[in-house]
């Protein structure tokens, strides 16, 4: 027997019983009058007017209970390596909406700021901190619209400059040969430990490739086809990412892909559409957003599918573990 699927951005068809899900936890709304030891979880609010895309931090042991609220509001917020990026809007005298990508430390303290040109989408920071990735929509807001254009830039945040401008600059090659077409379109970095080498999404004539590249020598190979926001695990071994199902109609199941046999699973337990940058908890869980009426929440599910997924943090959305 199929039911409809409860509205989470979209619509489609599951088992009844695989719509079965706990009530929603709810946070608390103590806040910490420091900031928690690492491992902590940051992420941004949206439960509370009085916090509202503020960035928050957690205790990776109790992430939904009493959490230390930073100056921050952000878009989307990532830190990693010492260094922090968070993507922000700013409006002034009935000016047009300016947004940035402003570097901040340890302390939260804003440093450099970058200009951004489009709708923030997607931010990652290399595990060393040097280097981060913004991917920005030019034309559209969703990956499930037909004609949408991203933007995806590379900044040093070491020496407050830009990398890689545009990854419409790498040289890409398919099977050992250069590999170039008028419609490329670039999101989603994800780093590797080394700090340079990186992976992302490369769309072109209806395919959505895995790539693998360096930012110092501004080159990258296609390594497997069918691959959308990629997310290397803190091992990495493996990458976790959205899989279109449906064709074009917007519809994404969460995989892995294992990096030795090149051969993908999909998250069986996870049923609904996550249109989503997931983010490793750890090397056996990975985090995602699922929106709701009011926001967003942080959902977690386990990777060999042992448990069901659950609600990590209520009222949240852009999760970055602080190691």
């Amino acid at each position: 027997m199929k039911m409809t699927r409860q509205a989470l951005g979209v619509t489609c068809l599951v088992l009844a019983a695989a719509c079965s899900r706990p009530s929603p936890p709810t946070r608390s709304t103590a806040h910490l009058t420091s900031v928690p030891p690492r491992p902590y979880l940051m992420f941004v609010d949206v439960s509370a007017s009085d916090s509202f895309k503020h960035v928050l931090l957690a205790p990776l042991s109790n992430p939904a209970g009493p959490a230390y609220v930073t100056p921050l509001v952000c878009e989307r917020v990532y830190f990693a390596g010492g260094r922090g990026l968070c993507l922000a809007e700013a409006t002034a005298n009935d000016l047009p909406v300016r947004r940035w990508a402003v570097a901040f430390d340890s302390r939260f303290e804003p440093g450099h700021r970058f200009p951004l040109f489009g709708v923030p989408s997607r931010v990652r920071i290399s595990p060393d901190g040097r280097f981060a990735a913004t991917t920005l929509f030019e034309n559209g807001h969703s990956y499930a619209e037909h004609g949408f254009s991203t933007s995806t830039r590379v900044f040093d945040l070491q020496a407050n400059a830009i990398a890689i401008d545009n990854l419409e600059e790498v040289a890409i090659a398919r099977d050992g040969k250069a590999f170039k077409a008028s419609d490329f379109n670039f999101w989603g970095v994800t780093f590797a430990r080394d700090g340079r080498t990186f992976f992302a999404t490369l769309a072109s004539a209806g395919h959505n490739y895995l790539i693998r590249g360096s930012v110092t020598t501004k080159t990258a190979s296609i390594v497997h086809d069918g691959v959308e926001c990629p997310s290397l695990s803190p091992d990495n071994r493996r990458i976790a990412f959205k899989k279109r199902l449906g064709g074009s109609a917007g519809w994404w199941q969460i995989a892995v892909l294992d990096l030795q046999t090149m051969t993908e699973k999909l998250l069986a337990t996870e049923t609904r559409s996550v249109d989503d940058q997931v983010e490793w908890l750890d090397d056996g869980h990975v985090m995602y957003h699922l929106p709701t009426s009011t926001g967003a929440d942080i959902w977690v599910a386990a990777i060999d599918g042992g448990s069901q997924p659950r609600i990590l943090v209520p009222g949240a959305y852009s999760p970055a573990v602080v190691r």
